[in-house]
């Protein structure tokens, strides 16, 4: 229970070690998060040579749409974050469990919703953003199944999201390792039939990963209702009261467009290079060398969401001196991390490949130059990602919007275009590695200008409870 640190500690202690008390179960947590993925794509591509790059481009196909479905009802939870982590700074505990029933009940709705949506129309969505033939089969397989998943994905998610604003960053982590170790033995047993079972293929990846996140949804709500965890909302914090929902609508809906923008941003992304020679090859390599760009976010996502919980409750507390020391020590010390990171993946790029794909040369080969190009912008990345989340830890979600939508729509598409396609360039899937690189060095600069600008340093809750320090 110690791990799991008090509101005096947020509020007063050293910026970097809280950041990293705050942080690293976040980290682990974001690593067994994408270990879902990871493992789905180590089995699978243990396949036979051309089953294997098909499912493994497959599954990273499916994804960008995956989270865009997701992303809308998600945006709500994140965009919540600012409203529990503040009243916890404030001390008025009575608004932040119920904010915690309100946001959970809003955001399972929409999660379900978009859920039914994803299953039914997963085929021609797919087919609409250019899979065909056997990529779209096996994308269509995976992708309906994770669908179906969604609404427990997202309690698993979102709610430990929420729960992490109060300062509990620990029981999420639990909650997740649980779950993602069901997946690890699941996953090659119903992919390769062991024990008797039968061989699923594709279908028994996806269908491993919902049975856990099922297990581990349903734990967590059995947490939160029966008052095991800090935030103890009560049955009546779940009826929905309007005026509640439309604070949280003000707050979260620009997250949840911004998030939006970006999934769709992504798909985008995948559609460009699908339309450029050996659809496979491209698909997979973006597939295979984003997955390792993304663990590096592991830690960037850990730390950038303990600023996030810290800035909210040093402002809720009206401790603008400890939000003004939070956020300038988190972009300084979040860019030179990443720089020494990025240094490190890009002398062991092509082991790091091989090891998810080694019976795909073409594939390592071409992996190698992603990370060789996309690694230049990653420490850049790394500021837009603190300015984003202070933006949204003072829940000026508006602002955090407009920086993260005009790193994708306005500078990264229009780049990969121009950059890969006939139309420009023509450079191929060379030319998307720089637009990606370039689009997060330019967003940093203009996260800057929010971050000088300075609305971040006021709060956005009312409350008559008086902060005590």
């Amino acid at each position: 229970m110690r791990l799991r640190l008090k509101r005096e500690t947020i509020l007063q202690g050293s910026v970097i070690r809280t950041m990293f008390l705050l942080g690293w179960p976040m980290m682990i947590g974001s690593l067994l998060q994408t270990l879902y993925n990871l493992t789905d794509m180590f089995w699978l591509g243990r396949l036979p040579a051309d089953d294997a790059r098909r499912a493994v481009a497959a599954i990273n196909f499916t994804w960008p749409v995956v989270f865009f479905f997701i992303s809308f009802a998600g945006g709500l939870g994140r965009g919540g974050i600012p409203i529990i982590s503040q009243y916890i700074g404030a001390g008025d505990r009575d608004k932040a469990n119920h904010y915690t029933g309100q946001i959970f009940g809003v955001v399972i709705i929409f999660a379900t919703i978009t859920a039914l949506l994803g299953f039914t129309f997963s085929g021609p969505i797919f087919a609409l953003i250019g899979a065909k033939g056997l990529l779209l089969e096996t994308a269509t397989i995976y992708g309906s199944i994770i669908f179906l998943g969604l609404p427990f994905m997202f309690i698993v998610m979102g709610g430990g999201a929420v729960i992490s604003a109060e300062g509990d960053t620990v029981t999420p982590l639990i909650i997740s390792g649980f779950s993602v170790g069901i997946n690890m033995v699941l996953d090659p047993l119903l992919i390769f039939g062991l024990l008797g079972l039968p061989r699923l293929g594709v279908f028994g990846a996806a269908t491993a990963t919902v049975i856990a996140r099922i297990i581990a949804a349903t734990w967590l709500l059995y947490l939160l209702l029966h008052g095991k965890l800090r935030l103890k909302p009560k049955l009546r914090d779940f009826k929905p009261k309007w005026k509640s929902i439309k604070f949280i609508l003000r707050v979260g809906l620009p997250s949840s467009a911004s998030s939006s923008a970006m999934a769709l941003g992504f798909i985008i992304i995948q559609s460009i290079l699908l339309q450029l020679p050996n659809q496979e090859l491209t698909t997979a390599t973006y597939g295979v060398a984003n997955r390792i760009v993304n663990m590096m976010f592991i830690v960037v996502d850990g730390l950038a969401s303990s600023t996030t919980i810290m800035l909210g409750q040093a402002l809720g507390a009206n401790l603008i001196e400890r939000a003004k020391e939070i956020a300038r020590t988190g972009i300084f010390f979040m860019y030179y991390l990443l720089l020494g990171m990025a240094g490190l993946i890009y002398l062991f790029r092509y082991p790091m490949v091989a090891f998810f794909v080694p019976h795909n040369p073409d594939v390592i080969e071409s992996a190698g130059v992603f990370l060789s190009i996309v690694l230049i912008g990653i420490p850049y990345f790394g500021i837009f990602r603190i300015i984003t989340s202070i933006l949204t830890g003072s829940g000026h979600t508006m602002q955090s919007m407009v920086v993260s939508i005009t790193r994708l729509w306005l500078l990264r598409i229009p780049m990969a275009i121009y950059l890969a396609l006939p139309i420009g360039l023509g450079m191929g899937m060379v030319g998307v590695w720089f637009a990606m690189a370039i689009s997060n060095m330019v967003s940093a600069g203009i996260g800057g200008i929010f971050y000088f600008k300075g609305d971040w340093q006021h709060r956005i809750i009312h409350t008559e409870v008086s902060p005590k320090t």
